[in-house]
C-alpha cells in the first residue's frame, strides 16, 4: 500500500516540476495569442503631430489617418497608393490617374475621381503651401474623366509628376472634412487609424479603422504622445509608459547605448530623405560669397558624426539627400579645409573681426543635438575672426526673426519629401521659392531659376539628371543652404511591439503593427 502512495506521489512531483519548467520557457514560445492581448499601441513623439484645422493636413501624415494618391518606396520611387496607376500623354502634359474603387472615407463616403479633383485643388490653392506652381507645376485643368479616373493637365510637361504627388502633395479627405473656408473640420482620412481625439499639447488618440480597404489593422487603438524633453522620452519608454520612440529625432545619439544595454528594448535605424543644413543670410556679411564658403570648409563634418552623432549619420555629401541615389552628385560634396577657410575668410575680413548671430530654435534643438554642434561651430568659426553669438528661440520667435532676416545663419532639417530635387531647389534656390523668401536667404541668380525651370519640365531623363547635377555644384559654391549632415534616424521600441518600422520618410506602418 506504501508503495502505490509513494508513486502516486513521486507523478504529482514529477508533473508539478514538468508544468514548472514549462512556465519558465522564454522566447518566441510564449508570446500570448494577439486576440488575448490589449491592442493599444502608445507612441511618444518629440513634437505635436496636430498641425490644426488651417493646415493642409490638420495631422501629420505619422499618424495613418490620412493617404495620398502615391507613395514613395526606399527608393524614393513612386507607387500606387489610392492611385492603383498612371498614364501620360505623347506630349507629356495630361496625367491620367486609375483610382481604386474599394475605398471609403472614416465617415462612409465613398473615395472617387471628384473627391480627389476637389481636394487637389484646395492643396494647390492653400495659403500655406507657397508657390505651387514650383511643386505641382503649372496646371490648366483637373477634371474626373470617369467615376474612378482622375485627370490633370500642365501647360508644359510635368515628367516627375506622380512623384509629387507623394505624402502630403495629395492628401485626400472626405468632402465633409472641410468647412466653407476649405479648413478642415475633422480629419476624415482613407487610413488604416480613425482620429478619435486631440488632448491639446499633450496626445492624439486615433481608433482601428474596421472598414480599411487594405490589410485590415491588428491594433484597436494608437496614442501619439508629445513629450519635448528628450531625457523624458527616454524614461517613458523604460518605464512602460510608451511603447514606441518614434520619428525624426526622437531619440538622441547619446542615449542610443542606453537603449542597447536595456533587455526590454530595441535600438532601430533608418537612413531617411532628411538632411540637416546651415542656412545663410546673404543680405548681410554673407552677401561675400567667399565667407560662407570658408564657413563650409571650416566645419569637420566627419569628426562631427563621430562625435557628436556617434557614428549614426552620414557626413553631408550634397544638399540632396544620398537617399535620392538617382539625383545625388558625389563631387559636389563639401570638404574640411581649414587653411582654405582661413585664407578664405581673411580676404572677405580684411584681417578684421566680426560678430555674428548662429540662431537656433529651441524645440528642434530638443530633437537633435544643435545646441553643441552650433558649439563646435562656434569654437572654429573664431579660428576665422568670426565671434559667433548663440541664441536659442522658441519656434515663433525664429520663424519671425528669419522672415525679418535679423540672423546670419541658422541650423535645420529639410526632408526631399516628394524624392524629386525639384522641391528642394524651388524652394531654396529659386529666386522666388517660399524659403528663400521667407527665410530672407537674399539669394537670387538669374540662370540658377533658368536652370530650375528648365529641369522641373525636360522629358528626357539623362538630360533633366545632368542639369539637377549642376543645381548641385552651384548650391555648393555658392547657395544659401549648406549640408552639414544626412540623418540616420534613431527609434526604439519595446520588445513586446511588433513590425514597428519606419519609411524613409520616417512614417510608421501601423496596419501591421501588433502587440504580442
Amino acid at each position: 500500500m506504501k508503495k502505490i502512495i509513494y508513486f502516486i506521489i513521486f507523478v504529482m512531483m514529477l508533473s508539478f516540476l514538468t508544468a514548472c519548467g514549462t512556465r519558465q520557457t522564454t522566447g518566441e514560445d510564449t508570446d500570448i495569442p494577439v486576440e488575448q492581448v490589449e491592442q493599444k499601441l502608445m507612441i511618444g513623439v518629440g513634437r505635436d503631430f496636430y498641425d490644426g484645422p488651417a493646415s493642409p493636413t490638420y495631422l501629420h501624415g505619422s499618424t495613418n489617418a490620412w493617404e495620398s494618391l502615391t507613395y514613395l518606396n526606399d527608393q524614393l520611387e513612386p507607387v500606387p497608393q489610392l492611385a492603383e496607376s498612371w498614364i501620360v500623354s505623347e506630349d507629356g502634359k495630361t496625367w491620367r490617374f486609375n483610382l481604386r474603387q474599394d475605398v471609403l472615407f472614416h465617415d462612409g463616403n465613398p473615395f472617387n475621381a471628384e473627391v480627389a479633383a476637389y481636394n487637389l485643388e484646395r492643396l494647390i490653392n492653400h495659403p500655406r503651401k507657397g508657390n505651387t506652381r514650383l511643386t505641382y507645376g503649372d496646371i490648366t485643368d483637373i477634371k474626373a474623366a470617369d467615376e474612378y479616373i482622375l485627370e490633370i493637365t500642365h501647360a508644359v510637361p510635368m515628367p516627375e509628376f506622380p512623384r509629387m504627388l507623394a505624402y502630403h502633395e495629395s492628401a485626400m479627405f472626405s468632402l465633409e472634412a472641410f468647412d466653407e473656408n476649405n479648413d478642415i473640420v475633422a480629419p476624415i482620412g482613407t487610413g488604416p487609424f480613425v482620429f478619435n481625439e486631440y488632448i491639446k499639447d499633450l496626445s492624439i488618440i486615433l481608433v482601428k479603422n474596421e472598414s480599411y480597404w487594405g490589410d485590415a489593422p491588428i491594433l484597436d487603438e494608437v496614442t501619439f504622445t508629445f513629450i519635448s524633453d528628450p531625457n523624458t522620452r527616454l524614461a517613458a519608454l523604460q518605464s512602460g509608459e510608451v511603447d514606441v520612440l518614434s520619428d525624426v529625432g526622437a531619440v538622441m545619439p547619446e542615449q542610443a547605448s542606453i537603449i542597447e544595454g536595456d533587455d526590454d528594448l530595441i535600438l532601430k535605424t533608418k537612413l531617411v530623405g532628411t538632411t540637416h543644413y546651415m542656412f545663410f543670410n546673404k543680405n548681410n556679411l554673407f552677401k561675400d560669397n567667399n565667407l560662407s564658403l570658408a564657413v563650409s570648409y571650416a566645419l569637420n563634418r566627419q569628426l562631427l558624426v563621430d562625435s557628436l552623432l556617434e557614428g549614426y549619420g552620414i557626413p553631408g555629401k550634397s544638399v540632396i539627400t544620398p537617399v535620392a541615389t538617382q539625383w545625388l552628385n558625389k563631387n559636389a560634396a563639401p570638404v574640411y579645409d581649414m587653411d582654405k577657410a582661413k585664407k578664405l575668410a581673411d580676404e572677405a575680413l580684411q584681417g578684421e573681426t566680426a560678430e555674428i548671430k548662429l540662431l537656433l530654435q529651441a524645440s528642434i534643438s530638443s530633437r537633435w543635438p544643435y545646441k553643441a554642434i552650433a558649439e563646435i561651430m562656434q569654437h572654429q568659426l573664431s579660428e576665422l575672426n568670426l565671434i559667433a553669438d548663440i541664441e536659442m528661440v522658441d519656434a515663433g520667435e525664429w520663424t519671425k526673426r528669419l522672415q525679418e532676416g535679423n540672423y546670419d545663419i541658422t541650423i535645420a532639417p529639410f526632408t526631399l519629401m516628394t524624392g524629386e530635387p525639384n522641391v528642394f531647389f524651388s524652394s531654396h534656390m529659386f529666386s522666388e521659392g517660399n524659403l528663400n523668401k521667407s527665410r530672407s536667404y537674399g539669394y537670387n541668380n538669374p540662370e540658377v531659376d533658368q536652370l530650375i525651370a528648365k529641369a522641373a519640365v525636360e522629358r528626357n531623363d539623362e538630360r533633366r539628371r545632368e542639369m539637377y547635377l549642376e543645381l548641385q555644384e552651384i548650391a555648393a559654391e555658392e547657395g544659401p543652404v549648406v549640408p552639414i549632415y544626412h540623418d540616420v534616424t534613431l527609434y526604439a521600441v519595446n520588445k513586446k511591439v511588433r513590425n514597428f518600422e519606419l519609411d524613409v520618410n520616417f512614417k510608421p506602418h501601423l496596419a501591421v503593427v501588433e502587440i504580442k
